[in-house]
């Protein structure tokens, strides 16, 4: 077991209508899945991760100031497979978890604020809950907002989005348009319908103020 100090985030999330796929379907969820974690980790390699049941999954982020771009990349990562894919997500920060070489049996505030989160989405897909309640009160509203443009965004939208959000935003237009075979002009045009500016701009404020919650 392993005490931490520092704030940590957790992401948990689940399929909606799993039970509705194909075999096939269910495969490439599978697989999206581990691919989205692998991604993660790539950011990060203390990040932790499990799978449960093949339509659950939780993740442990140490670079906490990545946490809204792992959780959005969840979201639309899945969301990209097509039609009958869509999950929710809950993610928290919060300080002093015991963390366990097995995710799920791991402890902690972050991991009750989001699994907490997680039970309470309805209608909505996607929610944040900090320690803090200043955090979690700053970016209700504008998750709210973040939560239907993503619910809006067609899967073909997302599957532009998830390069910008692998790469951490270096990403050129350009060189967007190459990884996806597109024209330049396509890709620019995409990248506007899905709303990628302002994401983008949400993410950089939310950066800002967990970077604060890693310096105290």
């Amino acid at each position: 077991m392993k005490q931490t100090v520092k704030p940590i985030a957790v992401i948990s999330g689940d399929v909606v209508g799993s039970t509705k796929l194909t075999s096939d379907e269910f495969e490439q969820l599978l697989q999206r899945i581990k691919d989205i974690q692998a991604w993660i980790n790539k950011g990060n390699d203390s990040n932790l991760h499990s799978i449960e049941r093949g339509d659950e999954f939780q993740t442990v982020i140490h670079d906490i100031n990545n946490a809204l771009r792992y959780a959005i990349l969840y979201r639309i990562g899945i969301k990209a497979l097509g039609k009958a894919f869509e999950s929710r997500i809950s993610f928290a920060i919060a300080s002093n978890a015991d963390l366990r070489a097995s995710v799920s049996e791991s402890m902690g505030e972050a991991f009750v604020l989001s699994g907490r989160g997680l039970k309470a989405l309805k209608n909505d897909r996607f929610i944040f809950h900090s320690e803090r309640l200043e955090l979690t009160e700053r970016f209700e509203l504008l998750f709210k907002y973040l939560d239907k443009q993503l619910t809006e965004l067609t899967s073909r939208q997302c599957a532009v989005l998830v390069p910008m959000l692998r790469n951490h935003e270096v990403l050129s237009v350009s060189e967007l348009a190459d990884k996806l075979g597109i024209a330049t002009a396509t890709a620019s045009k995409s990248l506007k319908a899905s709303g990628w500016p302002l994401i983008s701009e949400l993410n950089s404020l939310f950066i800002n103020q967990v970077t604060r919650l890693k310096d105290v």
